[in-house]
């Protein structure tokens, strides 16, 4: 931890995207087993505003904050990866000349946006359900309503 109790690095994930969640995972109970100064957020659990975000934005692609430098993608993973003694092969690879640009284009533009429409649907699909719930809850008001009026 630095001198404001604040962790170096902080990881701003999507905790409703299934596959994300199983990755940070993974390095979560690495970093606590090994008491990393590592902070997981879940971009759907806290306010993105003190970091200038959206929710829309980090959830496109993995965020990494470190020592208040902020890294998208594969540049954050490549944050996260030196970060975690097990993982620094990883980033090392990735650092390589070309390889990260690589890897980023194949990360944005293939998995990240596969993750991302993944997760524009269940969004969309869960507020369906509310919305019908709600139609359904207004309903029932109305009807009761009417009992008493007859």
């Amino acid at each position: 931890m630095n001198d404001h109790n604040v962790p170096y690095t902080i990881v701003l994930f999507n905790g409703d995207c299934k596959i994300c969640s199983k990755e940070i995972c993974v390095y979560q109970t690495y970093g606590a087993g090994r008491e990393l100064p590592i902070d997981f957020k879940d971009i759907n659990a806290i306010d993105l505003a003190p970091f200038g975000l959206t929710r829309n934005e980090t959830a496109r692609q993995l965020h990494v904050i470190k020592n208040y430098e902020l890294f998208k993608g594969v540049k954050a993973f490549v944050v996260l990866w030196n970060e975690m003694p097990r993982y620094r092969f990883l980033a090392k690879i990735f650092s390589l000349p070309g390889v990260t640009d690589v890897a980023q284009f194949f990360y944005y533009h293939i998995i990240a946006r596969y993750l991302y429409a993944r997760d524009i649907k269940r969004l969309k699909k869960q507020r369906q359900e509310y919305l019908l719930k709600a139609i359904n809850l207004i309903e029932r008001i109305l009807f009761m309503l009417l009992l008493q009026i007859i």
